[in-house]
Parts: structure tokens; C-alpha cells; sequence
């Protein structure tokens, strides 16, 4: 009850009010101890004008108007007719369905026994020199007495000194992801404990806050490790812990969404980001026959013909000529050598013959010349896999399984997004179970390649300069900005904008943004000449010129060793021939001799008895 002449409240039950409308409106003078419970404004928003204090009944009335209309909305919704009778028990299954995010008392839900869930009352005691004073915190889903109401001990001899915004150590909710919120490494092999075990560029930009707004924090994880997105109604992560009252502050890579805003608060943006594409480093391609790859096969086998035709062509223009000089290989040799800016010893003097000599090296002067410009781009630029530069291309790209992280507005982004190519990408992500609990997880499978991981700009140019097995590729799209979430209505929202304004304008968010990112680059790259491919000149690009050498060397060898083996062959056997043909003939002179003094004394003496 009021009291009219001094306007001050003595009754011990306190209408519902925020601690910082407590303040303006000088209840903290009360005669006696105020207690209060802490209730959110039905639109998110602070009072600047205490001219109506609703009771706690008109409160609850309220909330429970809005209950009985969403569940006779259910309700409504599952009867056949308008005419069916009304089935209390199916009422009362519907008033179980409810939730409301933001109600005069907070969120409200319930579980299958009709008792609420998921809120938490906070009991302050007010009055006297304190602004407000937290006893105690009770929640509903404890199972016994002491494990639901949780006290606060309150110091009567040492009164703590309190000059920040806030009055006591305040969670500060987070998610593990590189670099924002990483598991600090301990050189010295010691076991860390509490805020220590955590480094990055969230916790750098923590602790600058809380020296500049003196306030104390303590860091937790998660549940899940996600972020939050609204499943039926309930938002799970980050801003499932915020609107459930289990965290003052939410930070790390949580980008400002306009669903998120309808339920929590954010501050200004702190950095901005997008979404991009990480996929493997594409790998050259080794092809040792690079050399001939300036032109095309067609090509190759028309100019080779074309080379055949005019030594033909030779060949028949000297045919019957006084003076010939060619012969079939003499022409072969001399179109081959002209092609290949030789020469030859041998000059055509028929008219003919010059006019098809200079027609021929017109043709082989354009086409040098530009084999060579070909070639030099060829040899000199990485002979990559087909990249790919955007969304588009990777939706055409059917060899890749899309990943993502579930539950992340990138997710939700893709899953609502209306254009074609978002839609084909959501549905192939859901064909071949491309959600993945986070960025560590999405990364590991890209290095394995044919993976594609769509994900914050942010941290995947962070793993394309740790992880060098890794490349981040399209320019960003979903443009937003990571923020700080927060309660809606928070009275110290003002308070963390003006601070983050002076660290914006101060450059120090800059300077931790060159910290933990372009500091942080372990991959001994240039990224200029990455992105150009550009590449030394080493054997690899020309091993094929040496193969073709070596085929050509080992080719004569062959020849020369097969006309060697086959002319000794030829004249040893040319010898032998001429041996026996000696022989033979030896052999006939030695008959004759035998023969001849035989029909001598048979014709030139007579025997005498």
C-alpha cells in the first residue's frame, strides 16, 4: 500500500518494477525491507515513466489471458466443426502446447504435467543505502528444496564496494569457435581453471569491457555448443540460455538476426561477416605432355598433316624437272625443318615451288608464334582443378556434399531462403547429411576433399590462414555483424554500446582483429600469387620436352644400332657367300688337276709288255 502524504510504499509486497526504476522513483529510502521479484515489461522495454504500477495480479491475469487465447487457438484448430462439443480434456492438452517467449512474468512453458518450466525468480531485498540486494534464485526444475532455491550470502561486516554496472559475478554465455573462444594452451603443463582456460579475440574484447565497466564475469559454454535457433517455438543455445535467464551476456561469432531480435536483445555491431564457401586447395594437375596442351588435338593432327601435304606437294612439283632436287625424304626433311624454324640446305628454284615455300612459312610464322604465346601462359599458371568462384558454381557442382552447421542462422538462412540456388543447395545439404555440429568438424571433412563448408566469412578466413590444406572462395553473402546479446529490455544496454563505440573509434577492435587473424596466419603463402596461381617454373612442367628428347635419342640409337647389327649381318653373310663360291671353285680346279695326267699317258705314251 502507498502511503499519501509521503508517497513512499510501506507494504512489504512491492509491485512489480525494474532495480533501475526502483532508483529513479526513490524506493530505496522504504522505512522497512522490500522484497521484489524481477518481472520483464510485456514489450521488452524499461519504464522512463512510472505513471501506472500494475499488481502482481493484474500481472498474472494478463499472462493468463494470453495463455487460455493461445490455447483456444490450438484448440480451435483441431476441432473437425465449428458445431463439435467442447472436450475438456483436449483443452487441457492444448493449455500444455503454450509458449510464450516474452509474457509479463517472462517465458513461459509447460511440461506434460501442466507445471511451468524454463523461467527462473530472482528475490532481491530492497532498501536502506543499497539500490537492491540478490538473496536468492529459485527455479523450478530442481529435484529437491536446496537444489531449487539457491541462496545468497550476504556479508553484514564487509560491505563490498560496487562501481560497475553490474552487482556481482554475471555468466557471460559462449561457443567454442576458432578464434573467438578457444581452450587456451598451457605451455607449462599446469591444469587451468575458470576464465583462464579460454583465449581469443571474444575473450580479448571481454576483458576490455569489464576493465572499462568494472565488472566482474564468469564464462560458460553453451549447451550443445550452439548458438541458438528457435525449434517450436523454443530457442535452444546462446539465446535459449539468455531469455531463460541463465545468462546476463551472450558472445562470440552470434550474428544479429531479426528473429533473434523479436526475443533478446543485441548490442552494435562489433564486426562485420557474411557467408562463404571453404573448400580443399584445389590440386594441380600433373600432365607431363603440358607442352602440348596450347593447342588441341584437332589442331596438332591438322598441322602435322598439313606439313605431309606439302612434302608431297614437293615431291610431285619437282618430279619431272631437269634439275631434281628432292626426293620424298628430302622434302619430308625440308617441311619438318622449316616447321620447326630449322632451315634446310636445299632451295626450291621453280616458281612453283617458292610460291608454295612462302606460303608455307607464312604458315608457320603465325603458327609459332602463337604456339609460343599460348605456351607461356600455360606453363607459367598452376593447372588447377576447376575452381569454384561462387554459389552458383557450386550448385552446378553435384560431386560436392554441402556442409553446414545445424542450428545456426547460416542454417536457417538456407532452409528459408527463396532464391533457386539457396533451395538447391538446402536440399542437397539435407540429402547427403551435410549438418555438422560445428566449424572443427565441417573443416576436418573439407580437408579430406569433395566437401563443400558454407559457414561464417569470418571463420573460415581464419582456417583458410591456419589450415593450409583449406580455401575460402566467393565473394561473402548474408551480410550481418557479430554482436553481444543480451536480455531484452536490459538497462545496461546503453552503457556496452557507448563502450563499444570508443573501442571502435580507438581502433583497438581493429587491432585485435589483426591479432587473432592476420597474425595468427601460419601458412608460409602469398596470398596475391595464390590467388594468380602463378607458379616456379620447375622439371615437372617439362618433363614431357625431355620424355620426347629421350624418345627421339632413344629412337636413333635404335636405328643406328639395327642398320649396325643389320650391314654386319649383310656382310658376313655377303662373306660367306663369296667363301663358298672360292671353295667351290678351289674345289673344281684340284678335280681338274687329278683328271688331266690321266688322259695324258693314255693318249701321249703306250705301254709296253
Amino acid at each position: 500500500m502507498e502511503d499519501g502524504k509521503s508517497g513512499i510504499f510501506k507494504s512489504c509486497h512491492l509491485k512489480p518494477l525494474e532495480e533501475m526504476n526502483m532508483y529513479r522513483k526513490g524506493f530505496s529510502t522504504a522505512s522497512c525491507d522490500i522484497l521484489a521479484f524481477r518481472y520483464r515489461d510485456k514489450d521488452g522495454s524499461l519504464e522512463n515513466d512510472l505513471k501506472v504500477v500494475l499488481t502482481p495480479y493484474a500481472i498474472g491475469a494478463i499472462d493468463a489471458a494470453d495463455i487460455l487465447k493461445e490455447a483456444q487457438y490450438h484448440y480451435l484448430a483441431q476441432q473437425k466443426t465449428k458445431t463439435d462439443d467442447f472436450v475438456k480434456s483436449r483443452f487441457i492438452t492444448a493449455l500444455k502446447t503454450v509458449v510464450i517467449n516474452r509474457g509479463m512474468t517472462g517465458s513461459i512453458q509447460f511440461n506434460a504435467t501442466g507445471a511451468r518450466t524454463n523461467y527462473t525468480l530472482q528475490l532481491y531485498k530492497h532498501g536502506g543505502e543499497d539500490i537492491y540486494t540478490k538473496t536468492a534464485a529459485w527455479r523450478p526444475d530442481g529435484k529437491t528444496v536446496h537444489e531449487r532455491l539457491k541462496m545468497v550470502k550476504e556479508n553484514k561486516t564487509v560491505k563490498p564496494e560496487v562501481k560497475g554496472i553490474f552487482s556481482e559475478v554475471e555468466k557471460v554465455v559462449v561457443v567454442l569457435e576458432e578464434p573467438f573462444v578457444m581452450l587456451r594452451q598451457n605451455v607449462y603443463g599446469d591444469k587451468l581453471k575458470g576464465n583462464e582456460m579460454y583465449e581469443g579475440f571474444t575473450i580479448d574484447l571481454l576483458n576490455m569491457l569489464a576493465k572499462r565497466l568494472q565488472f566482474k564475469y564468469e564464462i560458460m559454454i553453451s549447451p550443445e555448443n550452439a548458438y541458438g535457433v528457435n525449434m517450436n517455438g523454443v530457442w535452444t543455445g546462446i539465446v535459449g540460455q539468455i531469455i531463460a535467464g541463465n545468462a546476463t551476456l551472450g558472445m562470440g561469432a552470434i550474428s544479429i538476426t531479426s528473429q533473434r531480435e523479436q526475443d533478446i536483445d543485441f548490442s552494435l555491431g562489433i564486426i562485420s561477416t557474411g557467408v562463404n564457401i571453404l573448400i580443399s586447395e584445389p590440386k594441380e594437375k600433373f600432365n607431363m605432355f603440358q607442352f602440348l596442351q596450347p593447342f588441341s588435338l584437332d589442331l596438332w593432327m591438322a598441322i602435322i598433316g598439313a606439313s605431309i601435304a606439302v612434302s608431297v606437294i614437293f615431291y610431285i612439283l619437282d618430279f619431272r624437272t631437269a634439275s631434281r632436287q628432292f626426293t620424298i625424304k628430302s622434302t619430308l626433311w625440308f617441311s619438318m625443318g622449316t616447321l620447326l624454324m630449322k632451315g634446310s640446305e636445299f632451295s626450291p628454284r621453280p616458281i612453283s615451288q617458292r610460291i608454295l615455300t612462302t606460303g608455307f612459312l607464312f604458315f608457320v610464322l603465325i603458327t609459332v608464334s602463337t604456339y609460343t604465346a599460348n605456351m607461356a601462359a600455360f606453363l607459367t599458371m598452376k593447372n588447377l582443378e576447376a575452381p569454384i568462384e561462387s554459389f552458383e558454381d557450386l550448385a552446378e557442382k553435384d560431386d560436392y556434399r554441402i556442409l553446414t552447421v545445424t542450428n545456426s542462422a547460416t542454417m536457417k538462412f538456407l532452409e528459408t531462403g527463396t532464391k533457386p540456388v539457396y533451395k538447391k543447395l538446402w536440399d542437397r545439404i539435407q540429402e547427403r547429411n551435410g549438418l555438422v555440429a560445428n566449424s572443427s568438424e565441417g573443416r576436418k571433412l573439407v580437408e579430406k576433399g569433395d566437401h563443400a563448408f558454407l559457414f561464417d566469412y569470418l571463420i573460415n578466413s581464419y582456417i583458410e590462414m591456419k589450415y593450409c590444406d583449406t580455401k575460402a572462395v566467393s565473394s561473402p553473402i548474408l551480410l550481418q555483424e557479430h554482436g553481444i546479446a543480451m536480455a531484452a529490455g536490459a538497462p545496461f544496454k546503453t552503457l556496452l554500446n557507448i563502450e563499444l563505440l570508443k573501442l571502435k573509434e580507438s581502433g583497438e577492435i581493429l587491432q585485435l582483429r589483426k591479432r587473432w587473424w592476420d597474425n595468427a596466419k601460419e601458412c608460409d603463402l602469398d596470398l596475391s600469387s595464390r590467388s594468380s596461381g602463378q607458379v616456379e617454373f620447375d622439371l615437372v612442367h617439362t618433363a614431357g620436352v625431355f620424355i620426347v628428347g629421350a624418345a627421339g635419342l632413344g629412337c636413333s640409337l635404335a636405328f643406328f644400332l639395327f642398320k649396325k647389327f643389320y650391314l654386319v649381318a649383310r656382310q658376313n653373310e655377303e662373306q660367306l657367300r663369296k667363301e663358298r663360291k672360292f671353295e667351290e671353285k678351289g674345289a673344281d680346279s684340284r678335280a681338274e688337276k687329278a683328271i688331266s695326267p690321266l688322259f695324258g699317258i693314255h693318249e701321249g705314251k703306250q705301254s709296253t709288255v
